[in-house]
This record gives C-alpha cells, structure tokens and sequence, in this order.
C-alpha cells in the first residue's frame, strides 16, 4: 500500500475505512536472535536498524502497552538525543538520525516532524544542571544550543 496524501484524504472522507492492516500480531516463538524490551522510538528503531543493517530477521520488539508508544508516542512525543550520560548520549543521537530517514525507507508516514525544545529555567540549579546537559550535548555532537535570557527575548520579538 502507498501512503501519500490522496489516499490520506480519500480515508478521511471515507472514516477511515478502506486502510489495510499494516501491523502483523505474531504467535511468540520460542527463540529469538534478538530481543528488544521497550516498543518506543529507540527501540524501534534499533530493531529496524539491526533487519537492515545487519540482515537480522528473527527480532522480537517486546512492548506493555502499545508500538510506537514510548518517548514518540505516549510521554513528550519527542524524538530526541539530549540524555546526560556519554554512552546514552550516542545511541539516542544514532537512533534519531535513524527516524530523520525511515518514512522514505518502509513508506510509512510515522508524522515526524522535526522541531526544537526550549526548556526554561527557574533557579540557579536548575540552570547548572540544563547547561551540564545541553554542554554534554555539545560534546557528543548532538544539535544543541544554550541561549540566554536576552537570545530568547530577541527571537520572542521577531
């Protein structure tokens, strides 16, 4: 099936009736290559990353409540790479450049949607702790930027 917008606007006017199953609900086997606990963004797309790569097909994506919810579905929506610890740091980095391309790849239309976050500080700790990570960041080679009270007021104007 192909996703574009003429069929997105056909199915809306349709009540979404004509969509064919895209996600399969497997009988569990009694062994995996792979095992995967968390159906989130990461771990999608380490299983993803792992099929293509690596031609491993036998993955289970073991998931509580629903695929796809986790980080991009179900706490912020976000899809990001600003975790503290170095060795997080570049796994969440590698796993969003994975996103930044798998629409095109399996022709599913996951709505992302890059944007940034501004997260705002209320006390000095609180600002130590933002620069630590946004520094940690920087480090790791993720996109991050620190701005100061008089940046925000100049994009707040414009």
């Amino acid at each position: 099936m192909r996703y574009n917008w003429l069929k997105l606007l056909k199915e809306g006017f349709n009540n979404n009736s004509g969509w064919e199953k895209t996600w399969k609900n497997p009988e569990l086997k009694k062994e995996y290559d792979v095992i995967i606990i968390g159906g989130g963004g990461h771990g999608l797309a380490t299983a993803f990353y792992l099929a293509k790569e690596f031609n491993i097909k036998n993955i289970a994506v073991l998931e509580k409540k629903w695929i796809g919810g986790g980080n991009v579905g179900r706490n912020t929506t976000i899809i990001r790479s600003n975790y503290l610890l170095n060795e997080n740091e570049a796994f969440y980095e590698f796993s969003l450049k994975l996103w930044e391309s798998l629409e095109k790849q399996i022709n599913y239309n996951a709505m992302v949607s890059q944007r940034g976050v501004l997260n705002v500080y209320h006390s000095d700790s609180q600002r130590d702790s933002f620069t630590r990570r946004g520094n940690s960041m920087i480090i790791n080679g993720a996109d991050a930027e620190l701005y100061d009270v008089n940046k925000i007021k100049c994009y707040i104007l414009f």
